[in-house]
């Protein structure tokens, strides 16, 4: 099947290399003009602006990514000149951003200091650059569809400053604002560790929730996971509404596939080469006698299930673990968290001693091997 199917998804690859030819221009003084390399310009979500938007850039290299690496594992002829092309656009989605962000005017964050400006789309030179248009929110698609899906989507590393750039100033001002049909910006000022961590439009569009993944920020994570729900939430059947206040389509697709997506990162996630298991369970979940439990959860390793159980009244919390078997990961990572924040002390695995832990990651990684993995974590 996938040498059938090979052919078409080479050809989708080669017209995106091809998009990109026509903005592959040198101005009078040889240099690369600020978009060159991108994709043509194009609209997104409800807007009808045409851009060279952040948010569009970085889905067609991911796209364009992931493809070569699908061609290149069944032996794919173009593979390797697709990988490459996907490299050079990476580059050129991050020089056309940071080009812009030097062009961009900075902006402050509550605690008195100015951050760099995260552009949505080159030559728009600071935020909300477009008032009033698209019903008065076109400010929603700076936060919404802005320049952090750049980072969840590969072309800006974990370890760039930009990310913790662009997270303060969303918690900071953004999440603060206006919201669509309801959230008062002043009550959201008020209280705004309850009633933050979102954004005021569609959340589901804004992957704060990943980003703070990537970057394994653990209490921000869960926060901004659990206060988005209530935002939306049809206390009818438990499904989501597509905006604020029960307004728009109910049962929305998309807004129930973010929630989703976000789920599946607390309880599993690929990072490269590892797996992590349990990476951002709330403590909450961990109290005496209570068991988190996941059953054939697909990753690009295969099925993967365990089950946490936790025993803090006698002094540790146990995971019994059926690796997956498909391909094996380099490592398992296992995260154990206290429910009272609680070190662990001591870890054994089926019953000797193990000794690779970090007591302050709360962490315990693991070999994969064949078979049934039990932990157990002293406190």
């Amino acid at each position: 099947m996938a040498q059938k199917v090979a052919p078409e998804v080479a050809r989708v690859c080669q017209w995106i290399v091809q998009q990109r030819e026509k903005t592959q221009k040198i101005n009078a003084y040889g240099e690369k003009v600020p978009e060159y390399g991108l994709m043509p310009p194009g609209v997104a979500a409800d807007w009808n602006r045409f851009g060279y938007r952040s948010y569009n850039q970085g889905n067609f290299y991911a796209g364009l990514y992931g493809a070569a690496c699908c061609l290149a594992d069944i032996g794919h002829q173009d593979a390797n000149s697709l990988l490459g092309s996907a490299v050079q656009f990476r580059g050129d989605i991050q020089r056309a951003y940071q080009w812009t962000q030097q062009h961009s005017p900075v902006v402050p964050l509550s605690n008195g200091t100015w951050v760099p400006y995260y552009p949505s789309f080159v030559y728009g030179f600071g935020e909300d650059a477009f008032p009033g248009e698209d019903g008065g929110r076109s400010w929603c698609y700076d936060v919404e569809i802005g320049s952090h899906h750049l980072a969840v989507l590969g072309v800006l590393d974990a370890s760039d400053p930009n990310i913790n750039w662009i997270a303060d100033r969303m918690e900071d001002f953004w999440f603060c604002q206006d919201g669509l049909y309801d959230y008062p910006a002043q009550e959201t000022s008020k209280d705004w560790f309850n009633l933050g961590g979102f954004s005021k439009v569609q959340p589901y569009y804004a992957r704060i929730q990943e980003l703070y993944a990537l970057i394994d920020d653990i209490k921000p994570f869960i926060r901004s996971y659990f206060n988005a729900i209530p935002s939306l939430l049809n206390t009818e059947n438990l499904s989501f509404w597509e905006h604020f206040h029960n307004g728009g389509a109910w049962n929305k697709t998309h807004e129930t596939g973010g929630f989703l997506t976000q789920t599946r990162i607390m309880l599993v996630m690929e990072r490269g080469d590892q797996l992590w298991l349990a990476p951002f369970v709330t403590n909450h979940w961990m109290k005496d006698g209570m068991v988190v439990a996941v059953r054939d959860a697909p990753t690009k390793f295969g099925k993967v299930s365990y089950k946490i159980t936790s025993a803090v009244s006698k002094g540790y919390i146990e995971a019994v673990i059926e690796p997956p078997t498909r391909s094996v990961p380099k490592t398992l990572v296992l995260r154990l968290r206290h429910p009272d924040e609680k070190q662990m002390k001591a870890v054994t695995v089926n019953g000797k001693p193990h000794k690779e832990f970090d007591p302050q990651r709360q962490c315990i990684q693991l070999r994969p091997t064949t078979g049934s993995i039990v932990v157990r974590a002293q406190y």
